[in-house]
């Protein structure tokens, strides 16, 4: 009887989450003996979790809203995890949790062949959970200047004091809402809800869009937002590739850098994967 390795991912709703199909695609494909499972947990009973992951789990990815949760609760944190003040990505020993972030390298390598260069580039940044901290630590270390908006206030203020630890104060800035006058080299959404629904308490105006360059979506599957963003000439991408680079870096955490995937099995997967969210 074979016995599997159990890795999973850890948030609130990812019934719908791309990366089951990405992580056991890759243990099938290499013949590795492991099972990767969504583990659905409201925020009232994250702390029960916990014990169950350091347990049974050899490894775990964090996705919203536990990205900054997970933290106090870690035994351990690398570099990565330090420098983008998050950790999207856990290593169990000996039922010890050691905390690593992989979101930072997947967005930058996602921005390759996308965004030029965002040095001294006003970029704006929509969200303040989890995620922005990796992508605003990564533009800033490019040298950008963020303005930060978010239906939660006091989150986008404590991202920008967290930032402002590390970088020069002047780069960051909140805002309570955007303007008819915005303009930004940028647009990036790291909020779970689409900028154009009905559901989002943000509303960038058609002045903005006409002079944005870029606009990018850490979601994977299509937006309203970067619809309209392309029909006003503006260059988009989705996060699609952020979620693969990061899962590359989530597996070679766990299983060692030496594992055997390469380009043309990464290539596969990612077609097979591509090709189930166009259906």
């Amino acid at each position: 009887m074979v016995d599997y390795t159990t890795y999973g991912l850890l948030g609130e709703k990812i019934s719908k989450s791309l990366s089951p199909l990405i992580y056991n695609a890759v243990f099938q494909e290499l013949d590795v003996p492991a099972v990767y499972m969504p583990f659905t947990v409201s925020k009232e009973r994250f702390l029960s979790a916990l014990p169950v992951l350091r347990s049974e789990f050899s490894g775990f990815n964090v996705t919203t809203p536990f990205r900054l949760d997970i933290l106090a609760h870690l035994d351990r944190t690398d570099e990565s995890s330090k420098r983008a003040g998050t950790a999207n990505v856990i290593k169990v020993e000996n039922e010890k949790l050691i905390g690593y972030n992989t979101d930072m390298v997947g967005f930058e390598r996602s921005l390759i062949g996308f965004m030029g260069n965002m040095f001294d580039k006003d970029i704006l940044i929509v969200g303040s959970g989890g995620v922005a901290y990796s992508i605003a630590n990564m533009l800033l270390e490019k040298g950008a200047f963020l303005t930060l908006v978010s239906r939660n206030v006091a989150n986008a203020f404590a991202l920008q004091e967290n930032l402002q630890k590390k970088f020069n104060k002047n780069r960051v800035k909140v805002k309570k809402g955007l303007s008819h006058s915005d303009e930004f080299f940028a647009v990036i959404n790291t909020a779970a809800v689409d900028i154009e629904s009905k559901q989002s308490e943000i509303s960038i105006h058609s002045h903005t869009y006409r002079n944005i360059k870029y606009a990018f979506d850490v979601s994977y599957r299509p937006t309203a937002f970067l619809k309209k963003a392309e029909d006003f000439g503006v260059k988009v991408k989705n996060g699609l590739d952020m979620l693969f680079y990061q899962a590359i870096g989530s597996l070679e955490i766990w299983l060692g850098k030496d594992t055997g995937i390469d380009v043309s099995l990464l290539t596969k997967i990612y077609n097979q994967i591509k090709g189930s969210i166009e259906k």
